[in-house]
């Protein structure tokens, strides 16, 4: 069994024909060193693809959450309105029931069990 070649060639080749072809040949510590490199550009790849469709989940989930924040706030603008209006009419309606006891009590002071109707 013959032994097999335990290096890496890198060709750049251009496109036309006037071009300069390069090559490298790694091998030894240099393919180690390679393969080592490699790996780690593939982890940090992978990493910052985890990394940015979490945190597009997160902008996703942020802005739900932002405008149910907004509808929220108008809804208690809009209760804060209500409220007022309701103590608006709660103090006409005070001012209704007090002029009408005004009203009935100077209905019945002029009336006096002593005379006859």
């Amino acid at each position: 069994m013959t032994n097999r070649d335990k290096s890496f060639t890198i060709n750049i080749i251009p496109h036309d024909a006037a071009g300069n072809r390069k090559e490298w040949i790694i091998s030894g510590r240099g393919l180690v060193a390679f393969r080592v490199l490699v790996v780690l550009i593939l982890v940090a790849v992978t990493g910052s693809i985890v990394i940015l469709s979490v945190g597009t989940a997160e902008f996703t989930r942020t802005a739900r959450l932002r405008e149910t924040n907004r509808l929220l706030v108008d809804s208690l603008s809009t209760a804060r309105e209500l409220n007022l209006r309701l103590d608006e009419v709660e103090l006409e309606l005070q001012e209704i029931r007090n002029t009408r006891a005004v009203i009935e009590n100077l209905a019945t002071a002029g009336v006096s069990g002593d005379y006859p109707e």
